[in-house]
């Protein structure tokens, strides 16, 4: 097994099961949030997942603010891996649905610290059409 993956369920203090670390390298890699469903797709084909599974783990990992959700204009769930350094916003379609990252040459995010506020998360969603809709 990878080391990422491994040592980052050690220290949140989850067990180390094959599917939380296949969830998590998914979500690593990914470039874009991705739903249920897109997670299930790039699951190993080689072993039986179960969804409901899948939605336990994808919980477990959010509640230990691993990774983070998003829900589009159809109330449909994409996840995402977290990392508060690289933290970014995220464009909606109004139309289809879809969410994207939004790119850091589009948009500058930007925060200072402040000993009056510890931030956990930031999240900006920025709505309208994408090039297929538009």
């Amino acid at each position: 097994m990878e080391t990422f993956p491994v040592e980052t369920l050690k220290r949140i203090k989850l067990k180390v099961t094959k599917t939380r670390v296949q969830v998590l390298k998914i979500l690593k890699e990914s470039s874009k949030p991705l739903t249920h469903s897109d997670i299930m797709d790039q699951l190993d084909s080689s072993h039986s997942w179960d969804k409901v599974t899948i939605y336990r783990t994808l919980g477990e990992l959010e509640h230990k603010n691993i990774i983070k959700s998003f829900l589009n204009k159809e109330r449909i769930t994409f996840f995402e891996y977290f990392d508060l350094n690289q933290e970014h916003g995220h464009l909606s379609c109004e139309s289809c649905g879809k969410l994207e990252c939004l790119d850091s040459s589009d948009f500058e995010l930007q925060w200072k610290k402040t000993p009056k506020f510890q931030i956990q998360s930031i999240e900006i969603i920025v709505r309208g059409f994408c090039k297929d809709c538009r």
